[in-house]
Protein backbone atom coordinates (compact mmCIF):
# COMPACT_ATOMS: atom_id res chain seq x y z
CA UNK A 1 0.00 0.00 0.00
CA UNK A 2 1.48 3.37 -0.91
CA UNK A 3 2.09 6.69 1.21
CA UNK A 4 -1.32 8.59 1.60
CA UNK A 5 -0.50 12.37 2.08
CA UNK A 6 -2.38 14.79 2.89
CA UNK A 7 -1.23 18.18 2.26
CA UNK A 8 -3.02 21.07 5.17
CA UNK A 9 -1.84 24.91 4.20
CA UNK A 10 -2.74 28.18 4.76
CA UNK A 11 -2.12 31.54 6.18
CA UNK A 12 0.14 31.74 9.14
CA UNK A 13 -1.59 31.13 12.57
CA UNK A 14 -4.61 29.67 11.14
CA UNK A 15 -4.82 27.17 13.08
CA UNK A 16 -3.57 23.77 10.89
CA UNK A 17 -2.19 22.17 13.29
CA UNK A 18 -5.37 21.77 16.19
CA UNK A 19 -6.76 21.09 12.32
CA UNK A 20 -4.59 18.17 11.90
CA UNK A 21 -4.45 16.82 15.24
CA UNK A 22 -8.08 16.91 15.43
CA UNK A 23 -8.39 14.64 11.81
CA UNK A 24 -6.12 12.24 13.76
CA UNK A 25 -7.80 11.70 16.76
CA UNK A 26 -11.40 11.36 14.59
CA UNK A 27 -10.22 9.34 11.57
CA UNK A 28 -7.05 7.30 12.21
CA UNK A 29 -6.93 4.51 13.96
CA UNK A 30 -2.73 4.42 14.05
CA UNK A 31 -0.51 7.41 14.70
CA UNK A 32 0.32 9.76 11.11
CA UNK A 33 3.50 10.79 10.48
CA UNK A 34 3.86 14.93 10.40
CA UNK A 35 6.17 17.13 8.39
CA UNK A 36 6.21 20.75 9.09
CA UNK A 37 7.67 22.88 6.18
CA UNK A 38 9.38 26.60 6.32
CA UNK A 39 11.44 27.80 3.58
CA UNK A 40 15.52 28.07 4.62
CA UNK A 41 15.01 31.83 4.04
CA UNK A 42 11.68 32.62 5.79
CA UNK A 43 11.25 34.09 9.12
CA UNK A 44 9.30 31.17 10.64
CA UNK A 45 11.74 28.91 12.79
CA UNK A 46 11.18 25.80 14.93
CA UNK A 47 10.03 26.01 18.30
CA UNK A 48 12.96 25.33 21.08
CA UNK A 49 12.35 22.17 23.07
CA UNK A 50 10.86 23.00 25.95
CA UNK A 51 13.11 22.86 29.54
CA UNK A 52 12.07 19.90 30.87
CA UNK A 53 12.47 18.06 27.54
CA UNK A 54 8.79 17.35 27.23
CA UNK A 55 8.03 16.66 23.34
CA UNK A 56 6.21 19.86 22.17
CA UNK A 57 3.26 19.92 21.18
CA UNK A 58 3.45 18.66 17.07
CA UNK A 59 5.33 15.76 18.23
CA UNK A 60 2.35 14.24 20.22
CA UNK A 61 -0.08 11.34 18.98
CA UNK A 62 2.09 11.07 16.08
CA UNK A 63 4.54 8.28 14.89
CA UNK A 64 7.20 10.93 13.69
CA UNK A 65 7.08 14.53 13.59
CA UNK A 66 9.99 16.16 11.33
CA UNK A 67 10.53 20.19 10.74
CA UNK A 68 12.13 20.52 7.73
CA UNK A 69 13.59 23.72 6.64
CA UNK A 70 13.40 23.91 2.25
CA UNK A 71 15.73 25.50 0.05
CA UNK A 72 13.21 27.15 -2.76
CA UNK A 73 14.58 25.48 -5.70
CA UNK A 74 15.23 22.28 -4.40
CA UNK A 75 12.11 21.93 -2.92
CA UNK A 76 11.15 19.12 -6.47
CA UNK A 77 13.60 17.14 -4.93
CA UNK A 78 13.36 16.99 -1.42
CA UNK A 79 9.97 16.11 -0.69
CA UNK A 80 9.69 13.19 -2.77
CA UNK A 81 13.01 11.90 -0.82
CA UNK A 82 11.71 12.63 3.02
CA UNK A 83 8.32 11.05 1.65
CA UNK A 84 10.62 8.04 0.27
CA UNK A 85 12.52 7.68 3.55
CA UNK A 86 9.04 7.69 5.08
CA UNK A 87 7.46 5.14 3.39
CA UNK A 88 10.67 2.66 3.62
CA UNK A 89 9.52 2.67 7.49
CA UNK A 90 5.94 2.24 7.34
CA UNK A 91 4.56 1.00 4.32
CA UNK A 92 0.82 2.53 5.13
CA UNK A 93 1.70 5.33 6.62
CA UNK A 94 -0.65 8.19 6.52
CA UNK A 95 1.20 11.35 6.06
CA UNK A 96 0.43 15.06 7.61
CA UNK A 97 1.99 17.90 5.73
CA UNK A 98 1.54 21.05 7.13
CA UNK A 99 2.62 24.75 5.58
CA UNK A 100 1.91 28.02 5.62
CA UNK A 101 1.08 29.85 1.67
CA UNK A 102 4.34 28.84 -0.44
CA UNK A 103 3.06 28.29 -3.84
CA UNK A 104 6.22 27.00 -4.96
CA UNK A 105 5.18 23.64 -2.22
CA UNK A 106 1.00 23.63 -4.13
CA UNK A 107 3.08 21.27 -6.83
CA UNK A 108 5.92 20.11 -5.46
CA UNK A 109 4.64 16.49 -4.89
CA UNK A 110 0.89 14.74 -6.27
CA UNK A 111 -0.96 15.18 -2.56
CA UNK A 112 -3.45 12.83 -2.67
CA UNK A 113 -5.59 15.02 -0.84
CA UNK A 114 -5.17 19.17 -0.09
CA UNK A 115 -6.94 21.06 2.60
CA UNK A 116 -6.95 24.57 3.24
CA UNK A 117 -7.24 26.08 6.41
CA UNK A 118 -7.22 29.63 6.66
CA UNK A 119 -8.09 32.19 9.80
CA UNK A 120 -11.84 34.01 9.78
CA UNK A 121 -11.70 36.71 8.11
CA UNK A 122 -11.93 40.44 9.82
CA UNK A 123 -11.43 42.19 6.41
CA UNK A 124 -12.26 41.39 3.33
CA UNK A 125 -9.34 42.57 1.90
CA UNK A 126 -7.69 39.61 3.66
CA UNK A 127 -9.10 37.30 1.75
CA UNK A 128 -10.26 39.28 -1.97
CA UNK A 129 -8.03 41.97 -3.34
CA UNK A 130 -9.21 45.51 -3.84
CA UNK A 131 -9.67 46.76 -7.36
CA UNK A 132 -6.80 48.35 -7.78
CA UNK A 133 -4.70 45.72 -6.59
CA UNK A 134 -6.50 43.43 -9.09
CA UNK A 135 -6.47 46.00 -11.82
CA UNK A 136 -2.77 46.02 -11.27
CA UNK A 137 -1.96 42.59 -11.04
CA UNK A 138 -4.21 41.78 -14.21
CA UNK A 139 -2.03 44.45 -16.12
CA UNK A 140 1.35 43.26 -14.94
CA UNK A 141 0.21 39.37 -15.66
CA UNK A 142 -0.46 40.48 -19.19
CA UNK A 143 2.37 42.38 -19.81
CA UNK A 144 4.89 40.29 -18.13
CA UNK A 145 5.59 36.24 -18.61
CA UNK A 146 6.92 36.04 -14.91
CA UNK A 147 4.00 37.60 -13.25
CA UNK A 148 1.68 35.50 -15.49
CA UNK A 149 3.29 32.74 -14.47
CA UNK A 150 2.83 33.12 -10.95
CA UNK A 151 -0.36 33.83 -10.69
CA UNK A 152 -1.36 30.87 -12.91
CA UNK A 153 0.88 28.73 -11.60
CA UNK A 154 2.61 29.69 -8.54
CA UNK A 155 5.70 29.87 -9.88
CA UNK A 156 8.18 32.86 -8.15
CA UNK A 157 9.27 36.21 -10.28
CA UNK A 158 13.06 35.89 -9.23
CA UNK A 159 15.40 35.82 -12.22
CA UNK A 160 18.05 33.35 -10.43
CA UNK A 161 15.44 30.59 -10.07
CA UNK A 162 14.17 31.13 -13.48
CA UNK A 163 18.17 31.10 -14.96
CA UNK A 164 17.49 34.80 -16.43
CA UNK A 165 20.51 36.49 -17.05
CA UNK A 166 19.41 39.63 -17.14
CA UNK A 167 16.55 40.74 -15.26
CA UNK A 168 15.84 43.68 -16.98
CA UNK A 169 15.31 42.35 -20.20
CA UNK A 170 12.30 42.09 -21.39
CA UNK A 171 10.42 40.58 -24.56
CA UNK A 172 8.75 43.30 -27.06
CA UNK A 173 5.22 42.32 -27.43
CA UNK A 174 2.45 43.94 -29.31
CA UNK A 175 -0.28 44.83 -27.13
CA UNK A 176 -3.46 42.79 -27.42
CA UNK A 177 -6.26 44.17 -29.30
CA UNK A 178 -9.95 44.47 -27.72
CA UNK A 179 -10.85 41.27 -29.53
CA UNK A 180 -7.96 39.48 -28.41
CA UNK A 181 -8.58 40.42 -24.93
CA UNK A 182 -12.09 39.35 -24.92
CA UNK A 183 -11.28 36.24 -26.73
CA UNK A 184 -8.60 35.62 -23.47
CA UNK A 185 -11.37 36.10 -21.15
CA UNK A 186 -14.07 33.62 -22.68
CA UNK A 187 -11.28 30.96 -22.53
CA UNK A 188 -10.65 28.68 -19.47
CA UNK A 189 -7.16 30.00 -19.24
CA UNK A 190 -8.82 33.86 -18.87
CA UNK A 191 -11.20 32.11 -16.93
CA UNK A 192 -8.67 30.23 -14.30
CA UNK A 193 -6.58 34.44 -14.29
CA UNK A 194 -9.46 36.11 -13.55
CA UNK A 195 -10.35 33.62 -10.97
CA UNK A 196 -7.19 34.16 -9.20
CA UNK A 197 -5.80 37.77 -9.30
CA UNK A 198 -9.87 37.78 -7.47
CA UNK A 199 -8.04 36.46 -4.40
CA UNK A 200 -5.43 37.64 -2.64
CA UNK A 201 -1.99 35.53 -3.49
CA UNK A 202 -2.10 34.08 0.06
CA UNK A 203 -4.97 32.38 -0.69
CA UNK A 204 -4.68 30.93 -4.14
CA UNK A 205 -4.11 27.45 -2.68
CA UNK A 206 -8.07 26.99 -1.87
CA UNK A 207 -8.94 26.54 -5.27
CA UNK A 208 -6.98 23.16 -5.99
CA UNK A 209 -8.13 22.08 -1.84
CA UNK A 210 -10.38 19.23 -1.61
CA UNK A 211 -11.64 21.05 1.54
CA UNK A 212 -11.63 24.46 2.51
CA UNK A 213 -11.77 25.44 6.48
CA UNK A 214 -13.01 28.41 7.59
CA UNK A 215 -11.64 28.74 11.27
CA UNK A 216 -13.94 30.80 13.31
CA UNK A 217 -11.72 29.89 16.38
CA UNK A 218 -8.91 32.42 15.11
CA UNK A 219 -9.45 35.71 13.63
CA UNK A 220 -13.11 37.76 13.78
CA UNK A 221 -16.84 36.22 13.99
CA UNK A 222 -18.54 38.70 12.42
CA UNK A 223 -20.85 40.00 9.35
CA UNK A 224 -17.80 39.95 6.96
CA UNK A 225 -16.89 36.18 7.47
CA UNK A 226 -20.48 35.26 6.27
CA UNK A 227 -19.39 38.15 3.53
CA UNK A 228 -16.67 36.52 2.69
CA UNK A 229 -17.84 32.73 2.72
CA UNK A 230 -20.83 33.58 0.61
CA UNK A 231 -18.41 35.28 -1.82
CA UNK A 232 -16.11 32.38 -1.78
CA UNK A 233 -18.69 29.73 -2.58
CA UNK A 234 -19.89 31.46 -5.32
CA UNK A 235 -16.20 31.66 -6.57
CA UNK A 236 -15.85 27.56 -5.69
CA UNK A 237 -19.33 26.60 -7.18
CA UNK A 238 -17.73 29.06 -10.36
CA UNK A 239 -14.62 26.88 -10.27
CA UNK A 240 -15.58 23.22 -9.93
CA UNK A 241 -19.45 23.91 -10.71
CA UNK A 242 -22.80 24.98 -9.39
CA UNK A 243 -23.72 22.20 -6.37
CA UNK A 244 -20.42 19.82 -6.65
CA UNK A 245 -19.70 18.34 -3.46
CA UNK A 246 -16.16 17.41 -3.95
CA UNK A 247 -15.00 20.50 -2.93
CA UNK A 248 -16.67 21.94 -0.02
CA UNK A 249 -16.14 24.65 2.77
CA UNK A 250 -16.62 24.57 6.06
CA UNK A 251 -16.57 27.68 8.69
CA UNK A 252 -16.61 26.39 12.06
CA UNK A 253 -14.28 25.73 15.08
CA UNK A 254 -12.66 22.45 14.02
CA UNK A 255 -11.65 21.69 18.26
CA UNK A 256 -15.40 22.05 19.11
CA UNK A 257 -17.83 18.92 19.33
CA UNK A 258 -20.64 21.87 19.90
CA UNK A 259 -20.17 23.60 16.93
CA UNK A 260 -23.03 21.50 14.35
CA UNK A 261 -20.12 22.09 11.24
CA UNK A 262 -17.56 20.15 12.96
CA UNK A 263 -19.05 17.12 12.22
CA UNK A 264 -20.28 17.45 9.10
CA UNK A 265 -16.11 18.71 8.11
CA UNK A 266 -15.01 15.66 9.99
CA UNK A 267 -17.27 13.16 8.40
CA UNK A 268 -15.81 14.14 5.29
CA UNK A 269 -12.49 14.32 5.91
CA UNK A 270 -12.63 11.03 6.81
CA UNK A 271 -14.73 10.00 4.19
CA UNK A 272 -11.11 10.70 1.84
CA UNK A 273 -8.79 8.92 3.91
CA UNK A 274 -8.48 5.07 3.78
CA UNK A 275 -9.49 2.56 6.37
CA UNK A 276 -6.31 1.70 8.20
Amino acid sequence: MALTVMFVSGPRRSGKSVVIQEIAKACLNESPHYLRLTAASGDKRQPPKTPDGAPRQEDCGVASAQWVSYEEDRVFEFLPRVLSRIHRCDRKARVFIEADSDPLLRHAYPYDHRLFVMPAPRRSSEVFRTNSQATEAFRAALEDTAAFAGEIYGLVEDPDRLNVSDPEASEARSSLTASQLRGLMNSPLGDELATRILLQPSHHGLLESDVVIVNTAVGGMSPVVDTCVRRLERVLNHVHGDGDPAHPMFACDPSDPEDPLRTKLLAKICGLLPAS
